[in-house]
């Protein structure tokens, strides 16, 4: 009698243990959301382990919270992007779309709060969504490529918070600053005709401001190398497509790697056709020259190919095959790829250097002669120092070391 009496005493046991686990199982997936921080790696840092294929991220420090989910506010749904100045928007599927607008509409209010997502999604898909709207928007230099997540017990992603690296009371005086330097290289750009005029001033006047610098604050944002001149590849790519876009080029950002580490550039339509251009790499030569150096100005992705290598989402964006407006055929010979990897020495140095405007194209790209046409009169762009004397060549394993990442 004692044995089935505890038989009994157990199997009521067991079943109330198994009602207890059924209602708490509910409450997990109802009620629990545990929060992670993530963010978009600091691209330019080899040391950091990264997925690049994507565009790389990394999540870490797991924190559990009980909180139950409001309706989505500030969805963003109202908005639209045109799809030739922002292409990774299109990359993504209808519920991606909808948290790429929460985060750009968010960011503009300068939200610091978890919102709720109006459709959950899976972690792949938040950072690609991620990755496309820090791809697609150089503008939003005040938000951080950090942020936190939330996720329920099935895995699906459910809220997300932003992280700012400025703060809220400093922004409208940083938004002004921004806008500034901004405003006056599309000044002295606007005095130029041709488009490929216009994207050489640009990116001589950024690599002017600029030196690449892996320590630089915000050096993710194009605020960093327009405003406080010290960034890495993401700053330089970032600031370059901002400008191009406030003057009506289509550039667009690009991740991957180049000589094996993380690395950030542009691609930009010139006349119709597409072209690879990386100011990281031509800044740094240039400053290891003492001259100005254009080897990765509108390069096809077969030249620039020899090492840099697109992530699988910069892949999907077009491909870049003409040599129309490649430096050496609109201006004349300039440094070499080859002739830097036949190189021996030194590490890079500071150097300086002035914007000079652009000097007149070898072939007249105008349908006919203008008398009002700045290159007529644009000063020569003559290297500094032709001869580059007292300056060490460098090889390229040397480059990585200032800005080849």
């Amino acid at each position: 009698m004692r044995k089935r009496g505890f038989k009994k005493f157990l199997k009521g046991v067991i079943i109330s243990f198994t009602i207890a686990l059924f209602i708490e199982g509910g409450l997990l997936i109802w009620g629990n959301i545990s929060y992670v921080k993530a963010s978009i790696s600091m691209l330019s840092r080899p040391e950091v382990a990264v997925d690049s294929s994507k565009g790389p991220m990394e999540g870490e420090q797991t924190l559990a919270t009980t909180d139950e989910l409001e309706d989505p506010e500030n969805t963003g749904s109202e908005l639209s992007f045109d799809a030739t100045t922002y292409p990774y928007r299109e990359l993504l599927n209808e519920r991606e779309q909808a948290l790429y607008n929460q985060v750009y509409s968010n960011a503009l209010d300068y939200n610091t709060e978890a919102f709720t997502l109006t459709e959950t999604l899976t972690s792949d898909e938040l950072i690609e969504t991620m990755n496309c709207v820090y791809n697609d928007h150089p503008e939003l230099f005040w938000l951080n490529t950090s942020y936190q997540y939330g996720y329920n017990s099935s895995n699906e992603i459910v809220k997300v918070q932003l992280s700012y690296g400025i703060s809220k009371n400093n922004l409208d005086s940083a938004k002004t600053t921004y806008n500034n330097a901004i405003e006056n290289i599309v000044s002295g750009a606007s005095s130029y005709e041709s488009e490929i005029e216009i994207e050489l001033y640009v990116h001589d006047a950024i690599c002017e401001l600029a030196t690449y610098n892996s320590n630089a604050e915000l050096n993710q944002s194009a605020y960093s190398a327009l405003v406080n001149g010290s960034t890495v590849c993401a700053g330089y790519a970032r600031a370059f497509q901002n400008v191009c876009q406030e003057l009506g080029l289509t550039c667009y950002y690009l991740t991957g790697t180049a000589d094996g580490g993380d690395h950030a550039w542009n691609i930009i339509s010139i006349d119709g056709n597409f072209y690879n251009v990386d100011l990281t790499w031509d800044d740094s030569i240039s400053e290891s020259y003492g001259s100005s150096v254009y080897t990765y100005f509108n390069l096809t992705d077969s030249e620039i190919g020899v090492d840099h290598t697109r992530s699988t989402l910069s892949a999907n964006l077009p491909a870049c095959t003409s040599t129309e407006m490649s430096y050496t055929n609109v201006y004349g010979a300039t440094i070499e790829i080859d002739d830097i990897e036949n190189q021996s020495g030194s590490q890079i140095t500071d150097g300086n250097f002035t914007i000079q405007a652009p000097p007149e194209p070898i072939i007249d790209w105008h349908d006919g002669p203008s008398g009002n046409n700045p290159i007529n009169s644009a000063p020569s762009n003559e290297p500094i120092n032709n001869e580059m004397e007292n300056n060490v060549p460098m090889n390229r394993n040397d480059m990585g070391n200032k800005g080849g990442h």
